[in-house]
C-alpha cells in the first residue's frame, strides 16, 4: 500500500486561489509524498494551470475531478455556502475505488503542522474523524437547535466538517453517500452539509484534538467558550499550539490587507503560490459591517486572556 497522503478539496472558481495557499502551507511542513485531489466546480483553465504550477513548485501531485451535479439538484444553499460544499459528501463515489482514505480540507484554512500526523490517525471501522465544534457546543441556543433539527441530545459533541479524515472503504461498504444525500435532499438544515454529517454519524465518529481545526470561537476565545468550564482549558491549549487555523465564518483573510496576527500568515503562503501576482485584497461583494478593527481588538483580548488563563 502506498504511503502517499491523499488530500481533497472542493472548490468553485471563486475559491481556487485559496487552494493554492493551503497547498503551500501543507507542503512547507511535510516531507511526505502528497497527492491533492480537487473536486472541480467550474474552475477556469487559467486557475487550474496556476494550481498545477503551485503543486509542481512543491513537487506535489494534483488531480482535478469534475462531478455531475445531478446528485445535488435539490440541496439547500444560503449565504456563502455553494454547491461545492456538498461535494465532500460523495467522496466515496467521486474518487477512484483504490483510494480508501483521504483527508478533506476546507480551503479557508492554513496548516501549521505536519499533515502526516493527521494522516496516521487510526480510524479502525469508523467512517470519519473530526474536531468538536466549540462554536456550536458553547451556545445554548445552537445546542437546542441541533436537538430540534438533527436529534442531537443537548450536551453531546457536535463536530465541524472543515477538517475530516474520511474512511472511504467504510463509506462504500455501508453506502453512506446514498444515506447522506437522502438527508440533505429532504431537509433544509441550518448548517447544511455539516448538520447532515452530524445527523448520520451521531456517536459514530472519532474525535481529533482541537488543535487540528481551530475556528474563530477558539482563536478569539469568545466569551461563551472562556466562561464554559468544560471547554475553556482545551480551547486555551489548542490556541497555544495551532495545527490548523480555520477562518470559518464571514471574515476571510483575503478580504483585507495584511494585518499581523489576523492574516499575515495567509499572505506569507500566498506569496509562494502561482497566484502571487493577483490583486489583493479581494473583498466580498458585501463587506457591510465587517470591521477589521473589531477583529484586531478580539485578537488583543484573546492574547491577554491566553496569558492570564494559562492551562
Amino acid at each position: 500500500m502506498s504511503n502517499q497522503i491523499n488530500i481533497v478539496f472542493a472548490s468553485d472558481d471563486n475559491y481556487a486561489q485559496h487552494i493554492a495557499v493551503v497547498i503551500a502551507s501543507i507542503m512547507a511542513k511535510t516531507k511526505e509524498e502528497v497527492c491533492f485531489y480537487v473536486i472541480n466546480d467550474n474552475i477556469s483553465k487559467n486557475k487550474i494551470e496556476k494550481l498545477k504550477n503551485t503543486a509542481d513548485t512543491f513537487k506535489a501531485q494534483i488531480e482535478f475531478i469534475t462531478v455531475s451535479e445531478d446528485k445535488f439538484i435539490n440541496v439547500y444553499l444560503s449565504g456563502h455556502v455553494s454547491k461545492a460544499a456538498y461535494f465532500r459528501l460523495a467522496l466515496a463515489d467521486i474518487l477512484p475505488n483504490d483510494i480508501e482514505k483521504v483527508i478533506y480540507l476546507d480551503v479557508d484554512l492554513l496548516v501549521f503542522d505536519d499533515i502526516n500526523k493527521l494522516w496516521q490517525i487510526d480510524l479502525k471501522n469508523l467512517p470519519l474523524a473530526a474536531v468538536p465544534d466549540y462554536g456550536i457546543m458553547a451556545s445554548v441556543r445552537l445546542c437546542k437547535q441541533k436537538k430540534q433539527v438533527i436529534g442531537l441530545p443537548v450536551g453531546e459533541k457536535y463536530f465541524n466538517s472543515g477538517v475530516l479524515v474520511v474512511n472511504l472503504k467504510e463509506w462504500r461498504k455501508e453506502d453512506y453517500t446514498k444515506q447522506i444525500l437522502e438527508i440533505i435532499n429532504n431537509n433544509q438544515l441550518p448548517h447544511h452539509d455539516q448538520d447532515a454529517l452530524n445527523k448520520l454519524f451521531m456517536h459514530k465518529w472519532k474525535e481529533l484534538e482541537l488543535r487540528w481545526n481551530v475556528i474563530p470561537p477558539i482563536y478569539y476565545l469568545f466569551n461563551k467558550v472562556v466562561f464554559n468550564k468544560k471547554l475553556r482549558n482545551s480551547a486555551l491549549k489548542a490556541k497555544s499550539d495551532i495545527a490548523i487555523l480555520h477562518y470559518a465564518g464571514s471574515y476571510k483573510p483575503w478580504q483585507f490587507k495584511m494585518y499581523n496576527g489576523f492574516n499575515d500568515k495567509y499572505y506569507y503562503f500566498f506569496a509562494l503560490t502561482a497566484f502571487k501576482n493577483e490583486k489583493m485584497p479581494q473583498p466580498a461583494e458585501n463587506m457591510r459591517g465587517k470591521s477589521i478593527l473589531r477583529q484586531l481588538l478580539r485578537l488583543r483580548k484573546a492574547d491577554f486572556l491566553s496569558k492570564i488563563l494559562k492551562v
